[in-house]
């Protein structure tokens, strides 16, 4: 049983109503089917999710997803869809993903074709292209039938998608009702808002103590502010996005005038976000973030992984207690124990001295490279000097020319331009000429140092470095079990420098190397 072969599925569908059908129920079936055909064993299944149009689907979160599990568990050799159309509706993605899968060593298979289909030959490939073809003609034709619909109904003061807060469904499609609780209660708020009775933080605190939060969670100035200046409660339909329509005159029954909208969005101009959003560059508290993983979740919602935060005891004591948790099962490790076990990773698995030296011996070509990039700068900003010098001189001897006389102010006016921008220009020749004789010296030093204390250094490394770091070394990120032991499930070759071997196609194509146990 431990030589069992792995598989995950995916089962999607290309509408929303397609989910009351059995659609689904019927793609796990066939899938499943495939699954003991092949002799997998489906370890994690992905469904419901509705297809993306072509362009999009270099970001869909449940491709991505199953490769990430991929990575992650070496014994998956399929990916299972029922078939291409469920699969992928894009000429260009799916060949994309097929080959990124194949690269992680999984097979993209398909439950309702034949073996030929499923085959690697070039007959298989053609049949897949023109799976492909079909798919996405047959998107297209559905996207354009579904924004005409959708800007033709706009047109016609209707609203053709989910209903705004504070509206629902109509018995007329298109035309979404006022609710008669939370539409009532986010009336009365606007409206007393936009007349200056309360403040908008007020307006907050007055939409959450009525019964508009009925069953739902409370909301927050941020979404409160995107309510109050959105024109549809004015009876405006304003869409920009794949339809652009804009209609004033919409059908629906409005909950506010058209003056206190404008007064509403002069309120909220004067009244500037004050809230940043999520850091770009992550925490850098918890570095540790999105790289560390509880083992026995993986599977799990939020797929095990670590999350850094202050706690604290619920007290008014002001003490606050650094911790990570997991986001799927909440067990909890503080901050230091967590760092201080994934840096005895490091000291644990050293790279090796030839693959020090072939480390440094790369970095130095980088290097080469960067010098060589330098001295082109350097080499066009020299000529741009020369070109500025000529264009002095000939427009002095233009100034001092009888027959110019009339011009002359103006051509002093550009000899002095240009010999601003030559001052400039100097002075950026001899930051580049400095750069070239002591960035070298400084890069070598930063080489053996990484090498050196990449241990010590990896926390506090900024989050693309980090992750740059994390793949050179351990690709896999770091997991934890439940009694909190650390470990990582693959080692780079850079650390254990196992050479290629050419006698398998697997090892040729192997990027990592599993921790031996593991």
């Amino acid at each position: 049983m431990t030589n069992r072969i792995f598989a995950i599925a995916n089962c999607r569908v290309s509408t929303d109503e397609q989910r009351l059908t059995n659609s689904l129920s019927r793609q796990e079936i066939s899938v499943n089917a495939a699954a003991d055909k092949l002799g997998a064993e489906i370890i994690h299944t992905w469904s419901g999710s509705v297809s993306s149009k072509a362009g999009t689907n270099v970001k869909r979160k449940d491709l991505l997803a199953m490769l990430d599990t991929c990575k992650r568990n070496k014994r998956i050799k399929y990916a299972i869809f029922d078939e291409y159309d469920r699969y992928m509706r894009s000429v260009n993605e799916g060949p994309y993903f097929e080959v990124l899968f194949h690269e992680l060593g999984v097979k993209v298979w398909y439950a309702s074709e034949s073996d030929t289909f499923n085959g690697d030959d070039a007959l298989a490939k053609f049949m897949r292209s023109m799976s492909a073809f079909k798919a996405e003609g047959s998107n297209e034709e559905r996207q354009h039938k579904s924004i005409y619909g959708q800007s033709a109904a706009l047109k016609e003061g209707r609203y053709p998608f989910h209903p705004k807060p504070g509206y629902m469904k109509g018995v007329v499609a298109g035309l979404p009702e006022v609710h008669p609780i939370r539409g009532v209660a986010l009336k009365e708020v606007l409206t007393l808002v936009a007349n200056h009775s309360i403040s908008a933080p007020e307006g907050v605190i007055e939409l959450n103590k009525s019964d508009y939060t009925n069953d739902r969670a409370e909301i927050k100035m941020d979404k409160f502010r995107k309510i109050a200046t959105d024109p549809f409660y004015a009876g405006i339909t304003n869409i920009n996005k794949q339809v652009s329509v804009r209609n004033e005159n919409a059908a629906h029954e409005p909950l506010i005038t058209l003056e206190q909208h404008h007064e509403l969005l002069r309120i909220f101009d004067a009244r500037k976000p004050n809230q940043s959003g999520p850091r770009k560059n992550g925490n850098p508290k918890y570095p540790c973030n999105e790289i560390t993983f509880h083992d026995t979740c993986l599977n799990a919602k939020n797929g095990g992984k670590l999350v850094g935060f202050d706690h604290s005891n619920g007290k008014n004591t002001g003490k606050i207690y650094e911790k990570y948790r997991c986001r799927s099962c909440g067990m909890y490790i503080t901050r230091d124990e967590l760092h201080q076990k994934v840096s005895l990773q490091f000291e644990r698995h050293s790279i090796s001295r030839v693959s020090s030296e072939n480390f440094l011996e790369a970095l130095n070509h980088v290097w080469k490279l960067k010098e060589a990039e330098i001295k082109q700068n350097i080499l066009r900003t020299q000529q741009r000097l020369s070109l500025l010098q000529n264009d002095i001189t000939s427009r002095a001897l233009a100034a001092i020319d009888p027959s110019n006389i009339n011009i002359k102010s103006e051509i002093l006016a550009t000899i002095e331009t240009s010999r601003e921008k030559i001052k400039v220009l100097e002075v950026e020749l001899d930051d580049m000429t400095e750069k070239v004789d002591t960035d070298h010296e400084r890069f070598i030093r930063f080489a053996f140092g990484f090498i050196e204390n990449m241990g010590s250094r990896f926390l506090e490394l900024s989050p693309t470095n980090r992750e740059r770091c994390k793949k050179l070394t351990f690709p896999g990120g770091f997991y934890i079990t439940t009694d909190k032991t650390v470990y990582t499930p693959e080692i780079s070759p850079l650390i254990t420098f196992q050479t290629k071997k050419k006698d398998t196609e697997v090892s040729e194509k192997s990027h990592l190397v599993r921790v031996q146990g593991l």
